[in-house]
């Protein structure tokens, strides 16, 4: 014997297997009510009297709550008579006719109503679609209502334009941006992937047609020369895939990650430098005059760099390492900091032997635990004598406070506050003789005690 609770549970569970397919013939077949209705759910009434017999109780209980008024479809009775109990009439169907009645029951009545509105919408606007669309209707169905205009104003735009190629930005439908898409990417894929034959095992929009910005690469021209060729410009940034026309054919290509160290150099002849991206290494190696220039990479002395250059030289197999050796490192110990961001994933077999020995040292933390030298930190003057500038400013720059810069025991008067230095150091001879007076009270009792011990045998022989 089922009580409403067992019932609900039940309708639920045959809602969710029934659903898609009364949708589809309320929807492609124009049934309002679907084939296999009016159903009957069966109460769990006795079959046999001694069932009864055995606990009446619970039969009249069960009889009793499903006389009672219910909020959908009806009750199918059967009167029967029992010894010791008279006539009674015995629940024996909950009988639906329509899947509204039995959603209503399941608690999923809105839900029910809100696909046949959203399928409806679909086989209006894009018909073609409408098996996708019963496939994740329950997705579709729980979109806020403009959210879901915009999936059907997407997907029927991307069907009309499926062999183009588009930024999100040139996608001509109200309200969509590039976050709309980062939230509905999934359920757009899903639900156009059958009908534009998507592969099913990738993620990305780029094969509905969706293109990202241009990648852009940052250039730092150090050759007036050839700064006088793109306007005077020393910093500009380039779409990758306009870079091949600039031809600017430098003497050398030095690929570096600090752009302020970059921006900072003076000038040096034939020179420029590449910003390295973070993504499209290969592309940019591959361009016809950054692949015949002389290449360097100036980065910093850590395990991320040397990964860096590692990927460099898959591309461009000739380029050449600067300051990034073991004398650089040793020689500037006043400037090593900690890197607690990179982890090493793999060996970076393309390095030489010299950068291979420095990278296993700062691997096995030979240095000290997570030990980096950062290019920032290096003297500028010290980077633009080894990339061989002769700009006559950085000469006499060197020539007055050498080529590392000047360092705290070259000032004069190192003390830039003296009143206070004298002041802590009177404090740190307080202190001194304040302790040793304490610690002298604190000898003196045990000097008493000791002499108080030596007189008691004395006075013990009078």
């Amino acid at each position: 014997m089922k009580n409403r609770s067992i019932i609900r549970s039940e309708i639920n569970h045959y809602y969710r297997a029934k659903v898609i397919s009364w949708l589809a013939s309320h929807v492609k077949d124009k049934r309002e009510v679907p084939e296999d209705f009016p159903t009957h759910l069966y109460l769990g009434a006795p079959a046999n009297e001694s069932d009864i017999v055995n606990n009446p109780e619970a039969f009249l209980s069960f009889c009793k709550e499903w006389s009672t008024p219910i909020p959908a479809g009806h009750v199918e009775f059967v009167d029967r008579t029992f010894d010791g109990l008279g006539t009674v009439k015995v629940p024996l169907h909950l009988v639906f006719d329509t899947p509204d009645e039995l959603a209503s029951w399941a608690g999923h009545k809105v839900e029910y109503h809100s696909a046949i509105r959203c399928l409806s919408l679909i086989l209006q606007e894009i018909p073609e679609l409408i098996d996708s669309a019963l496939n994740v209707i329950n997705s579709l169905a729980n979109l806020d209502w403009i959210d879901f205009e915009r999936m059907v104003a997407v997907s029927k735009w991307f069907c009309a334009h499926r062999d183009g190629l588009f930024l999100t930005r040139q996608i001509p439908i109200r309200g969509v941006d590039t976050r709309w898409f980062e939230i509905h990417n999934h359920l757009l894929l899903e639900f156009l992937r059958d009908y534009l034959e998507l592969n099913p095992y990738r993620k990305d929009l780029l094969q509905l047609g969706i293109v990202p910005p241009p990648a852009l690469v940052r250039i730092v021209v150090f050759d007036e020369a050839i700064s006088a060729r793109i306007g005077g410009m020393k910093l500009f940034a380039c779409a990758l895939d306009e870079m091949a026309g600039l031809n600017l054919r430098p003497d050398r290509i030095v690929f570096m990650d600090n752009i302020s160290t970059a921006v900072a150099l003076p000038s040096i002849k034939g020179t420029m430098a590449i910003i390295t991206p973070n993504t499209h290494i290969r592309e940019v190696c591959e361009i016809d005059w950054v692949a015949k220039s002389q290449c360097q990479y100036l980065g910093s002395i850590d395990l991320k760099s040397f990964a860096v250059l590692h990927n460099l030289r898959l591309y461009l197999p000739n380029i050449e390492s600067v300051l990034m050796d073991e004398q650089t490192m040793l020689s500037n110990q006043d400037l090593w900091t900690n890197n607690e961001d990179y982890v090493s994933n793999c060996a970076p077999v393309a390095l030489n032997q010299s950068e291979t020995h420095l990278y296993r040292c700062l691997l096995d933390g030979v240095y000290g635990h997570n030990i980096r030298l950062d290019l920032e930190r290096l003297p500028l003057a010290l980077i633009a004598t080894a990339l061989g500038s002769d700009d006559e400013a950085l000469a006499r720059e060197i020539a007055i406070n050498g080529i590392d810069g000047l360092t705290p025991n070259k000032l004069e008067n190192n003390e830039p506050y003296p009143d206070l230095q004298q002041e802590i150091h009177q404090l740190k001879e307080q202190a001194k003789a304040q302790e040793h007076a304490q610690i002298t009270n604190s000898l003196q009792p045990l000097e008493a005690k000791d002499k108080s011990r030596e007189q008691q045998p004395e006075e013990n022989l009078a």
